[in-house]
């Protein structure tokens, strides 16, 4: 996977493209700030009918959560975690891949990740991927669950940006997604088999 057909998505050269992430980055922290007021929505954006990305969402928010059909979740920050017996308690399982913020998780983490949310996929389930802010590294992994169901990389991440304008990938994380896409394609005749 070229990790310029990735780019492509969304970068515009120089130094005008490198104000612009900038721009976007420090927009969607706002609106991730305000999303932690009282009455505000959840940060949460929904890609498809099976996956949602997004920031964090607080322990007294679950149950909304819940209320969108999630009941698997992929947390990626470092900084902290989701509270698992409270997401057990209404019926959602947790995963926790603790990640830098603005840097990409491993091509490890990322397969660790793909192999624990495919079989609650095919058992129906809804998943929610999610760092802080919702920017970088929890779509990286909703993107990652994206290719390993088939989609192609450029394709699925045009259509989490369209479903969430916040996420902007670096290019750390661009590289990692597409090392993901490339160790995925040589991993898939192994599955098979």
């Amino acid at each position: 996977m070229s990790v310029s057909l990735l780019r492509d998505v969304h970068h515009v050269p120089g130094v005008r493209g490198w104000v612009r992430k900038q721009v976007l980055r420090s927009v969607a922290r706002c609106v991730e700030w305000t999303t932690k007021l009282p009455g505000q929505g959840l940060n949460v954006s929904r890609v498809n009918e099976w996956l949602l990305v997004g920031g964090g969402v607080p322990r007294s928010r679950y149950t909304a959560l819940k209320a969108q059909g999630v009941t698997a979740v992929i947390d990626m920050r470092s900084e902290r975690c989701d509270d698992a017996k409270a997401l057990a308690a209404l019926g959602i399982e947790l995963l926790n891949l603790p990640v830098t913020d603005r840097y990409p998780p491993s091509v490890e983490q990322l397969m660790r990740g793909v192999e624990w949310a495919l079989p609650r996929l095919e058992r129906g389930g809804v998943l929610y991927t999610h760092c802080e802010h919702g920017v970088g590294r929890g779509p990286m992994m909703g993107l990652a669950v994206m290719v390993a169901r088939g989609a192609h990389a450029p394709e699925a991440y045009r259509e989490v940006r369209k479903a969430r304008w916040q996420v902007t990938l670096n290019d750390r994380q661009l590289e990692g997604l597409a090392d993901f896409v490339t160790a995925w394609a040589a991993r898939s005749p192994e599955r098979a088999a």
